[in-house]
């Protein structure tokens, strides 16, 4: 079970192996067999691919005849959204489309302010790098 998964249905199918081999194990409790090593890809996003061609959609049409647009991005803490940020915005480093984020913190209590300040902020460090 020693390998790196490439997809959520490798992963499904070793974990359904790990299982199999952990009911058979338990069913004769003398025996200890060691099951592997589970490992994921850092910063892969398992089962995301639609949501970050979706931001990738919103941010190639932007500056095609029309107005500027904004994508806000929501869901639950923990979900991946951060990444999925991440991941369009190394995508887009080869385009002509400049994409700035900010993270909300439902804590502050300041509401979204802190999070549009931080996009305006690494926008202005953006300007002042170009010189």
């Amino acid at each position: 079970y020693n390998h790196s998964h490439h997809s959520a249905r490798d992963l499904d199918n070793n974990l359904y192996a790990i299982i199999t081999d952990l009911e058979s194990i338990m069913s004769s409790c003398y025996t200890q067999v060691p099951l592997g090593q589970l490992e994921l890809t850092e910063n892969k996003l398992y089962g995301r691919g639609s949501h970050i061609m979706e931001l990738m959609s919103v941010c190639q049409g932007i500056g095609i005849n029309g107005p500027s647009k904004i994508a806000l991005i929501s869901g639950y803490s923990g979900e991946g959204k951060s990444v999925i940020v991440k991941c369009v915005k190394e995508m887009l480093k080869e385009t002509d489309v400049y994409f700035i984020s900010g993270k909300f913190d439902q804590l502050q209590q300041a509401g979204p302010l802190p999070a549009i300040n931080a996009a305006l902020a690494e926008f202005c460090d953006h300007i002042i790098s170009q010189g």
